[in-house]
């Protein structure tokens, strides 16, 4: 457990948390919207006060409804408090105190921690008086604006008198592999992290588009760190009737490319759908390396039907021909584990550097093997061959002419190299130039 103080920010939907959340660790990471519900996970992250280390963590809206996801997020809140020190209780500070508002904060109080009532939305400090109802809690409240980031440094000088933090280093996350879990709605993604993390930071549910921000949790396994990075669900823009839901979706896609390793999950119990292959093709634009995750394997019956799926699916990904496909179950917990050792071996090939000589002499001889052309059925005859960059994997081939290979010949150059580099999960690309 970690000794750096965990603070929750809880109250009812709208009444700001994310916005207030963003402003305390200087960053735009959870979702503003004015619709009610937006925040769904737990969200957490590191900041500073005085140099003094905090986790901040930001909750779903509480509802007195009954439903499954409503059920799902309200537990959660409660179990966010019990395991924080601090408490930031936000209200509105526009309206009314609400009936069941009320309540919640008389359940969060019975937890008997520390917390810091917050009457937010006042664009003018001097001069704001509170609706008569607060009065009835009996708080000494702090009044902010945190979208205009007025009195929001009352809170944090209250944080550091209440918790006396000590000055403790933090993880460094600088090197942790980032991984981005992308797939469809439904295909288990938040269920994959749940089992890995044993934990419930991130609600699993049957209805699709359950995750709408892109939540970051960190990891550490065999000394290797791991920050996870669970995205919503993935569908074509025009089936998506919430904005809310579309905005995560960009959000998702922005993910991709700032990850070190895709993991693209699918359902092996059914079929590869258009979905899927959408999902496929912005996957290899992230230009990423990427793990094909085939969740739900405890629906087969057995290996071979396992297998007779996994094959059935490299087919249909041509374009990712590089990605190893990993049957797992987020259900009984198979091979969930030997994903995250692929990612980092991935990582860590990435770090070491090839030698260009060996590199050339690689070429070399599979072009004495088999003869490739280019677009104008030239020979490719580089002179000489050398790396552009790692991340993404770019070869330069010096060559007479800067056509491209064919198309064919492109595609088993590739997938020779990806062998002959051991560079399973590893996309390859090639910049041809003209040199004297």
């Amino acid at each position: 457990m970690s000794s750096i103080p965990l603070i929750t920010i809880i109250g009812v939907p709208n009444t700001g948390k994310s916005t207030l959340f963003n402003r305390i660790i200087g960053k735009r990471k959870a979702l503003i919207h004015s619709q009610p519900g937006m925040t769904r996970d737990i969200f957490r992250q590191k900041f500073k006060i005085n140099e003094h280390w905090f986790y901040l963590q930001d909750s779903g809206g509480f509802f007195p409804n009954k439903d499954i996801i409503t059920k799902e997020i309200n537990n959660k809140i409660f179990k966010a408090a019990k395991n924080s020190q601090l408490i930031i209780f936000l209200f509105d500070g526009k309206r009314e105190l609400l009936g069941y508002e009320k309540d919640l904060f008389l359940e969060i109080k019975k937890l008997h921690k520390i917390i810091i009532p917050v009457l937010n939305k006042v664009d003018k400090l001097d001069s704001y008086i509170p609706p008569s109802s607060y009065f009835a809690l009996k708080n000494d409240y702090i009044h902010i604006s945190a979208e205009h980031n007025l009195g929001v440094e009352v809170i944090l000088d209250r944080i550091s008198q209440a918790l006396h933090a000590n000055n403790r280093p933090v993880s460094d996350l600088s090197h942790a592999t980032r991984i981005s879990i992308i797939g469809k709605p439904n295909v288990g993604k938040s269920s994959l992290i749940n089992k890995i993390l044993n934990d419930e930071m991130v609600i699993v549910s049957p209805l699709p588009g359950t995750t709408r921000d892109s939540v970051d949790m960190e990891v550490k396994r065999n000394q290797q760190t791991f920050v996870l990075v669970d995205n919503a669900g993935i569908r074509k823009l025009q089936k998506i009737k919430e904005d809310t839901e579309s905005a995560a979706v960009i959000r998702a896609e922005k993910e991709m490319r700032n990850s070190d390793v895709i993991i693209f999950v699918i359902d092996i119990s059914k079929r590869v759908d258009q979905n899927d292959m959408l999902i496929a093709q912005k996957v290899v634009r992230a230009a990423k390396p990427v793990i094909i995750a085939g969740n739900k394997a405890d629906l087969l019956v057995d290996n071979a039907g396992s297998n007779k799926f996994l094959a059935l699916t490299q087919a249909r990904f041509n374009s990712l021909y590089f990605a190893p496909i990993v049957a797992v179950s987020a259900q009984n917990g198979k091979n969930i584990f030997q994903i995250l050792d692929l990612a980092a071996n991935i990582n860590d090939k990435l770090n070491k550097k090839i030698k260009i000589s060996a590199l050339n002499e690689t070429v070399k001889r599979i072009l004495r093997e088999r003869k490739l052309t280019t677009r104008d059925k030239s020979i490719f005859n580089p002179k000489y061959i050398s790396i552009e960059s790692y991340r993404p994997f770019f070869i330069k081939f010096h060559c007479k002419s800067s056509l491209r290979l064919g198309e064919a010949d492109e595609l088993y150059l590739k997938r020779r190299l990806a062998q002959e580099l051991d560079f399973s999960g590893i996309p390859v690309f090639f910049k041809i130039v003209a040199s004297r």
